[in-house]
């Protein structure tokens, strides 16, 4: 990213933006993502780097298994580092959107796409208060991502209807990337609470379990990762035939299925 837009970037995450992750309810003591809380050197240095980071890991991921994708939608988007990245990818898209629920991480973003000469034609971002509909016509993008986001929607329901909306502005054929933390851990990714995926604390994030979510992306054909995942780590190159548990060792479940021309999520699946 380059001057002055680096400074002014820095300037905005320490200044405050960022630093709330769960939008629809109130957080709890010590939660993680607090309004308020002065971002520390580490959390600077990772939005500063968010950008070489996707584009090192989900960019290319993308482009080994999607051609090209003109029209993308970035959900979730923080401070722009996936957007920004995508923007740059082989995938080589005329437009990227980037929504977000909260406007000061917004402003962020706006300013790292101008750091990387990225103009508002290219990339653009738009403010969606948490739980409302995504403002786009169905079936607007060929490609959809959402990162680290389903985590802190608080409600099991409310992750579902999400899920449908992600479908929903999804052209039939695309693509919906979703980046979520495993449960399988003794310990949650965000906050490191012992056993904080399953005790689903109010104020905290917690994962949702695989199954749940091949329940709610049910209708649609799932792209299979797990050997992908597994073969570029290169100490695990060996462990092919048992790729499929193997992934789910992993920090973080990576889904990637498209569209069908039905969408059955659409027509209202049961919860988790």
């Amino acid at each position: 990213m380059k001057e002055p837009y680096l400074t002014r970037f820095k300037q905005l995450i320490l200044s405050g933006s960022a630093s709330r992750d769960i939008h629809d309810a109130g957080d709890g003591p010590g939660a993680p993502g607090r309004g308020g809380e002065r971002a520390s050197a580490a959390f600077l240095m990772r939005e500063v780097d968010r950008v070489r980071m996707h584009t090192a890991g989900l960019c290319v991921l993308l482009a080994d298994h999607i051609a090209t994708a003109a029209m993308v939608l970035d959900v979730g988007c923080g401070t722009g580092g996936t957007t920004v990245a995508l923007a740059l990818s082989a995938l080589a898209p005329k437009q990227v959107i980037g929504v977000d629920a909260d406007v000061s991480t917004l402003e962020a973003a706006e300013v790292r796409a101008l750091g990387h000469d990225l103009e508002p034609q290219k990339v653009s971002f738009q403010h969606v208060p948490a739980g409302e509909p995504l403002p786009f016509a169905s079936a607007s993008f060929d490609l959809v991502t959402c990162v680290s986001v389903l985590e802190f929607i608080t409600l099991p329901a409310a992750r579902e209807r999400f899920i449908r909306e992600l479908l929903r502005v999804l052209r039939p054929g695309g693509y919906l990337f979703l980046a979520t933390p495993s449960p399988f851990r003794l310990r949650d990714y965000h906050s490191h609470r012992f056993l904080g995926d399953w005790r689903r604390t109010p104020g905290h994030p917690w994962a949702t379990p695989p199954w749940v979510i091949a329940r709610w992306l049910h209708g649609h054909e799932r792209v299979p990762l797990a050997v992908y995942r597994v073969r570029r780590r290169r100490a695990l190159r060996f462990a092919g035939p048992f790729a499929g548990l193997l992934q789910w060792a992993f920090p973080w479940q990576q889904w990637l299925v498209i569209r069908h021309e039905e969408s059955r999520s659409e027509s209202g699946a049961g919860t988790g």
